[in-house]
């Protein structure tokens, strides 16, 4: 009867365990809607808080927003008597939040569907006026992204003083100047990225993202047999390539590497890399258009990579056969390429998952998994 009784106790310590890991879990990850709350009843100055979020109400034809664009919403207050303010919200005026005091009670959580976007949020001082800022993660798809976002604040992590919706829908945005098509090859005349973002928006209540959209995306049509890109305006590299099918491919490229620029600090180069790496329908040809006498290496697995490029003489450039491209560096002098390779991270398992490790699912299934062991070794005993 003892060791029955034994038993039993160590199966009630288990639970309560789990309740304490879990317990812990939320604290720490501050696990959206885990705490209800409509507000403190007994505190009028969490009444009339609203959260600026812009367009959120714009139709659906609404060119997206940049792949890894940052959102700011403003946390407005109603103001005293219906004094003038920022803002006005059906018939309310609202001024942007700067009391330091109040806002340090404030946390904001957000719950999202759809696409993952989310990379991380908080509630940050910009401007002097106290903003919800949530950083989206930079893919580099073709395809349009979207999720919807529902976004609470709460005081002291337990009044609920605001909410609201957004909708997010991010993709690149397709070049469309320096273009040329004769029907027989389409062309891509200097992409210049710098160019095409153009002047960017601050953060307010009508323009909620400080990002602003790149024209990245190249179509190349099916009526197009053949296709040139030329990259930037000084057009040193540029990329050829056979097109049977309408192929849209991101080519958001930028010409610099501060480790790379640090490691050969005594060359003189010239860099591309392609953080969306394209891939076409065929194998091309990737030219760098610098002298012969000029050492060009290939970009493969985010490594430097010598002996790809051979010299057209014809042509007057390097060139190599590539059906995705990374990147091609060319430098005044010979690169000991093992110095930039030793610093590239070739760990397939760095930045993955880890299933399990510090979740709270994991947590408990474990737990659950002892509670069922003991409650068996139980029945043994009671059969027994």
């Amino acid at each position: 009867m003892k060791k029955v009784l034994a038993l039993v106790l160590s199966v009630m310590m288990v639970l309560s365990l789990s309740v304490v890991a879990f317990a812990a879990e939320v604290a720490a990850t501050n696990t959206p809607g885990q705490v209800e709350g409509t507000g403190d009843p007994d505190n009028n100055l969490d009444k009339g808080v609203i959260i600026g979020t812009g367009d959120k109400d714009s139709n659906a034809d609404a060119d997206p927003d940049k792949p890894g664009a940052t959102y700011y919403y403003t946390i407005f207050r109603e103001t005293p008597n219906n004094a003038a303010g920022d803002v006005t919200v059906s018939g309310t005026n609202y001024e942007m939040l700067d009391d330091d005091e109040y806002a340090k009670h404030l946390t904001v959580s957000i719950r999202e569907s759809g696409d993952k976007m989310i990379d991380s949020y908080a509630i940050v001082k910009k401007n002097g006026v106290y903003k919800i800022e949530v950083k989206t993660k930079t893919t580099y798809t073709t395809k349009k992204t979207s999720a919807n976002w529902t976004i609470t604040l709460k005081r002291d992590k337990k009044y609920k003083v605001s909410e609201a919706d957004v909708e997010i829908a991010q993709q690149w945005a397709e070049i469309v100047t320096g273009v040329s098509n004769d029907h027989e090859a389409i062309i891509f005349d200097s992409i210049d990225l710098d160019e095409a973002i153009g002047a960017k928006k601050g953060a307010s209540f009508d323009d909620y993202t400080d990002d602003a959209n790149i024209q990245a995306l190249a179509v190349l049509p099916k009526t197009s047999k053949f296709a040139e890109l030329y990259f930037d305006t000084d057009e040193i590299f540029w990329y050829t390539v056979k097109n049977s099918s309408k192929l849209t491919v991101n080519v958001y490229y930028h010409r610099d590497n501060k480790k790379m620029a640090q490691t050969y600090e005594d060359a003189d180069l010239e860099m591309i890399f392609f953080d969306g790496t394209p891939e076409f329908d065929y194998t091309g040809t990737f030219h760098v258009t610098v002298d012969q006498d000029m050492f060009v290496y290939l970009i493969e697995g985010g490594k430097l990579v010598e002996g790809k490029f051979t010299w057209n003489k014809e042509a007057e450039c390097w060139e190599t056969n590539v059906r995705k491209i990374e990147g091609a560096v060319a430098s005044d002098v010979k690169l000991d390429v093992s110095k930039y390779n030793a610093t590239v991270n070739t760990d397939s398992t760095d930045n993955k998952d880890n299933p399990g490790t510090g979740s709270v699912d994991f947590v408990n299934v474990a737990v659950a998994l002892g509670v069922v062991s003991l409650a068996a070794a139980g029945a043994v005993a009671l059969k027994k």
